[in-house]
């Protein structure tokens, strides 16, 4: 446990390291959340005293995949009855995902430092009342900030009936985690705007922008693969050497604009007919019932194909196939995940939006498109110019080796440096070092 550390940082003695509860989904849960902090929990387990706190509906299956591992996990009621150590650090992997609404319960009572992965949290929220652990609560809250709302968005006991939008899910949600959080970190220069700019009136001017560290979402070069894993994964999806692959990766949630890739494809199909769309991810049919439509719309069962979960690697399989991945969100603005810079590390072209800090990451093989009610077209036609335009693409394989060469730089054991000085600037109360990585726009070219 002494040995240094893979991540550069040297290991102390465990009577000397601090205590650190972590509180995040987690692995074996399936969400980007749970696979990003699995990234850097080996470092945080040689540095701190490491104490993974799970959802109560989870922990036993944490505990048992984590069985031998050099950390402690435990459930919220023992994270409760054992109440932090003072001198405790507390760390919240917060994004706007059902599996952290757990740690709404915790993030005021327990200050520490949050990694704010959306400053748009308005999914999380709408579970939350769905589940109404905040019903009541709520209504208070938005009273006491002095957002005016119609009536129908409350009850008549002034708890909160339905979602306000901006307002709730920017100016109110993010100004209390903020407010309540030691430090915050956040992924891009377009979250800290964002962030800043819905809770300027907490402190001083000059207090405020001291709790946050930019820190830019990991990039992770895919694997090697096996030609034969590659082979078969491929043919499972019914993927064809002629085929001009499509791929729309990651959880199917309906914010992912999948009708308005759907339709695109329906359209360029009558003309493309070497063309295949592939959604490589599990559905989540109460949001978004793709597996429906696209039987509506194919009842031979020709359409689009839904993979359903996926493995790490089956999914880097068919982005280092795919010759063009759509990587939209709205209204949310996805750095959870890092899918945008995985898809361009396949080595194919990328389609996102225009919004948010996906601009932040460079690449030539990037195309922006505009939301809006134009979206479906702007779509079909970036398929026709990825079709008509394939023939005179570089070779995969050198994109793919110069995306690996270039993401040296963002991979996780280069940035973990940055965590721990933001951890540690929520105990002290010191500004964060700002990595070189994580300086200026955060612009990274892949």
């Amino acid at each position: 446990m002494n040995a240094p550390l893979k991540h550069g940082v040297p290991a102390t003695p465990p009577a000397e390291r601090p205590r650190l509860y972590l509180l995040s989904a987690l692995p074996p849960q399936r969400n980007g959340l749970a696979d990003y902090i699995a990234e850097y929990l080996e470092p945080l387990a040689r540095d701190y005293r490491l104490v993974l706190v799970a959802d109560s509906g989870v922990a036993k299956d944490v505990a048992a995949h984590y069985a031998g591992a050099p950390f402690e996990v435990i459930d919220e009621a023992r994270f409760c009855a054992r109440q932090p150590e003072e001198d405790a650090r507390v760390l919240y992997n917060l994004g706007n995902n059902r599996d952290c609404i757990f740690m709404l319960d915790y993030l005021h009572r327990y200050p520490g430092t949050v990694i704010l992965h959306d400053i748009s949290l308005f999914y999380l929220h709408q579970i939350a009342l769905q589940q109404q652990r905040a019903n009541a609560m709520m209504g208070r809250l938005l009273n006491e900030d002095g957002f005016k709302l119609p009536d129908y968005c409350l009850n008549s006991d002034g708890s909160l009936s339905s979602s306000p939008g901006m307002a709730y899910q920017e100016c109110l949600m993010v100004r209390r985690v903020v407010e309540s959080a030691r430090s915050v970190v956040v992924h891009s220069g377009y979250a800290h705007r964002r962030a800043l700019g819905g809770v300027t009136d907490l402190a001083a001017a000059n207090a405020l922008p001291r709790k946050f560290c930019r820190m830019p979402h990991f990039v992770l070069s895919p694997p090697e693969i096996a030609a034969t894993e590659s082979a078969a994964t491929l043919a499972r999806f019914g993927v064809r050497p002629e085929d001009f692959v499509m791929v729309v990766p990651g959880f199917l949630t309906g914010n992912k604009m999948l009708y308005e890739v759907l339709v695109a494809y329906r359209r360029a199909k009558a003309r493309y007919p070497q063309i295949k769309l592939v959604y490589a991810g599990e559905e989540r049919p109460d949001e978004y019932p793709i597996s429906e439509k696209i039987a509506l719309l194919w009842p031979d069962g020709d359409g689009p194909v839904v993979t359903g979960y996926l493995s790490s690697d089956e999914l880097d399989i068919l982005l280092s196939r795919a010759d063009l991945s759509f990587v939209l969100r709205y209204p949310t603005y996805g750095e959870t995940s890092g899918i945008l810079p995985r898809a361009v590390m396949g080595g194919g072209r990328v389609v996102t939006v225009d919004i948010g800090s996906y601009p932040e990451f460079e690449s030539d093989q990037i195309e922006r498109v505009a939301v809006g009610a134009g979206l479906p077209a702007a779509l079909e036609a970036s398929i026709e110019r990825a079709v008509i335009g394939k023939p005179a693409e570089p070779p995969r394989g050198l994109k793919q080796a110069e995306a690996r060469r270039r993401s040296a730089a963002m991979a996780p054991q280069a940035l973990y440096g940055s965590l721990r000085n933001a951890i540690e600037q929520g105990v002290q109360g010191v500004p964060a070092p700002v990595s070189a990585a994580a300086a200026g726009s955060l612009a990274v070219s892949a």
